[in-house]
């Protein structure tokens, strides 16, 4: 078949998010197979990481904006703006050229797609609706009126925009439900982003005593809140109990915020984005992934677990994975409870032991990348069959 991918990260396999990196998976597998054509949005400074590209994509269409590292709201504004535009120009490429499939990444990246000839698909990476009702719920006050409108406008702009699709894939079973609720009408598939890509057979020796937390932070101010909730509300806890305790907040694009940190706390760490994953697991004593809002699959979590780090996270961040707590993690909701599970893994060697093992067999029988590419080929068979 000939595939258009429209992607609103550009796909490499030193990505700095798992999307990114799992849609250069998916098409570097497909490629096998199939003739895949890549509309992608990416910085400027991005431009090289095409060439990585270019051995499995007969076409390359990049859309380019420069870097903007405010965050301000001007800075969300642009954003919003780069977003619809690169919409409308993936929308102009399915319409002026010929392709048996179009697959969408991220529902961002649809909603100015109109329908073209060809069946088209939506991965949509996340339920946007399911984090924007979560925090109307949190809200109090005037925010909460605020936060309602935000919910609305959101719910009516996902389901203008799912319902332009044959099929939507969702990377777990509940966020398939909760789209079936929001439209029942819908055909959604769960096929769940593979886990442990970079994740080696190496071992490596575990320094004593530390919490890591690794995300990408540009323009992800839900990880952002993540690790100063974090930080502000459990580490100190657990500092009572493990006084030399170090916090590694790592990955690419940490705002001041998270920078400053180190200047006045010798207990962080904020190295930034990091080359080797697979080291910067396995080195860790215990990996932390505070959840308070929700998306798909929290993928930091599966490869940590692929990486035999014992994880502590909340039900929001376990919610898309399906682990049995107490067995394969550690799930706790308040600062109280998360800060005791990290003390006890930091303590007692035998339950970190436990959820080491458990979490990578875990993660061996249900993400692996041949059983995510067999989903894909199986939808993508269905969907134009019935065409």
């Amino acid at each position: 078949m000939k595939i258009l991918f429209v992607s609103l990260f550009l796909p490499q396999e030193k990505a700095y998010h798992a999307g990114g990196r799992y849609v250069f998976e998916v098409i570097r597998n497909l490629s096998k197979r199939h003739e895949i054509h890549l509309a992608t949005r990416l910085e400027e400074r991005e431009l090289p990481g095409l060439g990585s590209l270019r051995p499995f994509c007969k076409e390359i269409y990049p859309y380019t904006y420069r870097t903007n590292g405010k965050r301000g709201l001007f800075g969300v504004m642009r954003l919003v703006y780069n977003y619809l535009g690169f919409s409308l120009y993936a929308a102009r490429l399915g319409r002026n050229e010929h392709f048996d499939l179009v697959q969408v990444e991220w529902v961002e990246a649809a909603i100015m797609l109109r329908s073209v000839k060809a069946p088209m698909v939506l991965d949509a990476h996340d339920v946007i609706t399911k984090p924007a009702e979560r925090s109307m719920k949190r809200a109090t006050g005037l925010g909460r009126l605020v936060f309602t409108l935000r919910y609305l406008v959101i719910r009516a702009l996902e389901l203008r925009t799912v319902r332009k699709f044959d099929m939507v894939f969702t990377m777990s079973e509940f966020d398939r439900h909760y789209l079936l609720d929001m439209e029942p009408r819908l055909k959604v598939r769960t096929v769940p982003i593979p886990a442990g890509l970079d994740i080696t057979d190496r071992t490596i020796a575990k320094q004593q005593n530390t919490i890591l937390f690794l995300a990408s932070y540009k323009y992800r101010k839900v990880n952002v809140d993540a690790a100063l909730y974090f930080y502000r509300e459990v580490f100190p806890l657990i500092r009572k109990s493990v006084p030399d305790a170090k916090f590694i907040i790592a990955g690419y694009g940490p705002p001041v915020e998270l920078t400053s940190l180190p200047d006045s706390d010798p207990g962080v760490l904020v190295p930034g984005f990091v080359e080797d994953i697979d080291e910067c697991y396995k080195k860790a004593s215990v990996f932390v992934a505070p959840i308070l809002v929700g998306g798909g699959i929290i993928v930091k979590v599966l490869d940590a677990m692929a990486a035999g780090t014992p994880v502590v996270t909340t039900t929001f961040g376990n919610e898309g994975i399906g682990a049995e707590p107490g067995r394969d993690l550690l799930v706790a909701d308040d600062p109280g409870a998360f800060s005791s599970a990290v003390v006890s893994i930091l303590r007692e060697h035998g339950l970190a032991e436990t959820l080491s093992k458990n979490g990578r067999e875990f993660v061996r029988r249900r993400y692996s990348l041949d059983a995510v590419m067999d989903k894909i080929e199986s939808a993508y068979r269905e969907i134009v069959k019935s065409e």
